[in-house]
């Protein structure tokens, strides 16, 4: 929303991997951004180093639990790259604002420092959107759960 209503945002969509169909898709949000990951410290005051780069995040805008949401939106940032035309399907349930799609980059990041084995005490992670844009995203049914058309990822939730 903005100041005005409702603002009008670019939009694109996944196209499914070779030998898989898009049976029904769902919303979420590619965000271009600077990152910059720095004043990394360990646990004794040991500086780390940082990075700083250019990346793009696919984050799932329909309601999943916390752990596929992660699951899914670090699998289709690292493996997304096919985009097409917007599906002609109703692309329903976006629940997700751009905002708190930057709030859970920021989680996402937070969690690959973490997982560096330099026991991290506090670190300074500035996430600086480029560009936007709603997604639809592919998917197929899997007994009763989702399944990615572009990475294969199971995920709970219709």
């Amino acid at each position: 929303m903005g100041d005005t209503g409702l603002d009008m945002v670019d939009s694109t969509a996944l196209m499914p991997a070779p030998g898989r169909r898009a049976l029904l898709w769902r919303p979420g949000w590619s965000v271009e951004a600077d990152v910059v990951v720095d004043d990394r410290r360990g646990f004794k005051g040991r500086v780390t180093p940082g990075w700083t780069g250019r990346r793009r995040f696919i984050i799932p805008a329909f309601p999943l639990a916390l752990e596929d949401l992660t699951l899914l939106a670090g699998a289709l940032s690292s493996a997304a790259e096919t985009t097409g035309e917007v599906p002609k399907e109703p692309c329903q349930g976006g629940t997700l604002d751009l905002v708190d799609a930057l709030v859970f980059i920021r989680y996402l990041i937070m969690g690959t420092e973490i997982t560096k084995p330099d026991d991290l005490a506090s670190v300074n992670i500035e996430i600086s959107p480029i560009s936007h844009r709603i997604v639809a995203l592919p998917f197929e049914h899997a007994d009763g759960r989702l399944r990615c058309a572009v990475t294969g990822t199971v995920v709970r939730g219709e």
